[in-house]
């Protein structure tokens, strides 16, 4: 039988014990907050159970899995474990413990965080124990302290999370579109607002991207993104590198069909904004700016591709094929 083995990371933090436990509890929001996490679709929730699929970083890959999760609300804990482990892992779990420090000297209200990680190996040696430790290493730390900064910023979460979607719809088949999409490296010639992007794609649907983009006012941004494609049906991503105004931005992409028949491609957003960099107008100015900038951009590509679509224009070949 495996030997089983634990990890346990800590971290404190200046912000109330609920407020840090709501962070972990909604995991929606897990990939503008986290930065291991590029992705998270939420497959059943309820009172006190939740199931989800995560797409995280794991040494600069991107893994896959789905897990159950526990909520105690008074005990302030959240359990979890994984459904199916990715190899050379048999097994993992684990456990969020928040704890209420009370308050400083200075008033301010303090919280222990505690993230415990159970777990197995199929592959039990030395080297394999390594890398797996150094990846709980890693990837704790960073969530923790992540954590710790968005905890700690002082403004509602709330506020600073926000999310919108739009759609265009036309005449013909989801699959072009999906392929204009997808085949990012031929935007620069294909859309107005992007001057260059450099793609690699080691990994079949999986895709690492840099890009730079000229904004309205003619500045320009360079911005770094994962894209985890699947084939004629989404393609979601993480941006790693973000303008200065947001501290997270994920989105997905959406090829499907109405009830009428037609094709429709739809782009959904999920931001959190630096409350820092917040212009004299006020968060509310500040959030529709925002929004306006990113919506504008994507319908831009959204309108591309449905004339790429209903042109049937050829496109390269799609996830290594």
């Amino acid at each position: 039988m495996a030997e089983s083995r634990s990890v346990t990371h800590s971290i404190d933090i200046e912000a109330p014990v609920t407020a840090v436990y709501g962070l972990v509890a909604d995991a929606s929001r897990w990939p503008v907050v986290f930065g291991p996490t590029v992705h998270v679709d939420v497959l059943e929730r309820g009172a006190l159970e939740e199931r989800f699929r995560i797409w995280a970083f794991a040494k600069g890959t991107v893994a896959s899995w789905s897990s159950r999760r526990h909520f105690d609300a008074e005990r302030l804990t959240v359990g979890f474990r994984q459904e199916r482990s990715v190899p050379p892992i048999a097994s993992m779990g684990g456990l969020w413990e928040f704890r209420d420090l009370g308050t400083d000297a200075g008033g301010r209200s303090r919280t222990r965080v505690l993230f415990r990680h159970d777990f197995t190996l199929a592959e039990d040696t030395p080297e394999t124990l390594r890398r797996i430790t150094e990846i709980l290493d890693q990837n704790s730390t960073a969530e923790l302290e992540a954590l710790k900064n968005v905890a700690e910023l002082g403004v509602s979460t709330d506020a600073l999370v926000f999310s919108f979607e739009d759609t265009v719809e036309y005449d013909g088949d989801p699959a072009p579109a999906y392929r204009f999409v997808y085949d990012c490296a031929a935007w620069p010639r294909r859309l107005p607002h992007v001057e260059a992007v450099d793609v690699a794609e080691d990994v079949p649907g999986v895709q690492h991207m840099e890009m730079e983009t000229r904004a309205a006012d003619g500045t320009t941004h360079r911005t770094t993104s994962v894209r985890v494609c699947t084939l004629d049906e989404r393609i979601v991503y993480k941006q790693t590198k973000l303008p200065k105004v947001l501290l997270g931005h994920s989105g997905s992409w959406h090829f499907t069909r109405t009830a009428e028949g037609r094709a429709a491609i739809t782009s959904r957003h999920l931001v959190m904004l630096d409350p820092r960099e917040v212009a004299p107008g006020g968060l509310a100015d500040f959030r529709d700016q925002v929004e306006s900038t990113l919506k504008r951009s994507s319908r831009t590509t959204m309108e591309a591709a449905a004339r790429a679509a209903t042109d049937q224009a050829p496109t390269t070949p799609l996830h290594g094929a």
